[in-house]
């Protein structure tokens, strides 16, 4: 009779363990999933957060792209002062968003590399507009000769343009570097959540045994 019921205790009590075991694998298995997706949202995230950043150099390619043509299109459809006046405005317009472009990118910045690609370009952008300005009121006082006035200025953009592809593949390196680390430090985080995990499975069919 004893040990009918030492046996019937016995099998209570591995029926227990075997519900709290389960119940400990399925809470452990949703911790697990939990820290690595909260690991690769969070990955995402920081990632996204860096995009913008190192776009800056990118961005100004096309905006500076904008502002050569805005000189073009003065020297192609300004025939009187009062054209001339509108088309500039446009080309001032394009030049200053670009030089304050390049200004924000430069200071939120802390890549020496690209710092000083980004200054040069700041200096040569602003005596690039003052080439482009002696030459619009010579070419009002040539009677409006594009072929002259743009003759006077062919190709000063290009070293420009130099700059900032040279700060857009500084800026790419350093993005890869980083993206690097923050990938790392996600994989870092998942292997310790397998681990705890699999820490775990093995304490409880080892106390199963027992």
């Amino acid at each position: 009779m004893v040990s009918t019921e030492f046996f019937e205790a016995r099998q209570r009590s591995l029926f227990s363990w075997g519900t709290l075991a389960k119940l400990g694998l399925i809470a452990a298995f949703f911790v697990w999933f939990y820290l690595i997706w909260t690991s690769t949202d969070e990955l995402e995230r920081r990632l996204n957060a860096i995009e913008d950043p190192f776009a800056v150099a990118h961005d100004l390619q096309t905006e500076y792209k904008i502002e050569v043509q805005e000189w073009k299109n003065l020297l192609l459809r300004s025939a009187d002062r009062a054209s001339l006046d509108k088309n500039w405005h446009a080309y001032e317009q394009q030049y200053r968003k670009v030089a304050g472009a390049a200004e924000a990118g430069l200071k939120q910045s802390d890549v020496r590399a690209v710092n000083v690609k980004l200054q040069s370009f700041i200096d040569a952008h602003q005596e690039n507009y003052l080439q482009y300005k002696k030459e619009k009121e010579n070419y009002a006082q040539s009677g409006y000769d594009p072929r002259k006035a743009d003759s006077e200025v062919r190709g000063i953009d290009r070293p420009l343009m130099a700059l900032l592809e040279a700060a857009d593949e500084a800026m790419q390196h350093e993005k890869k570097l980083i993206n690097g680390r923050l990938i790392a430090q996600a994989r870092n985080q998942i292997e310790q959540s397998l681990m705890a995990l699999i820490l775990m499975m093995l304490v409880v069919v080892w106390r199963a045994k027992f």
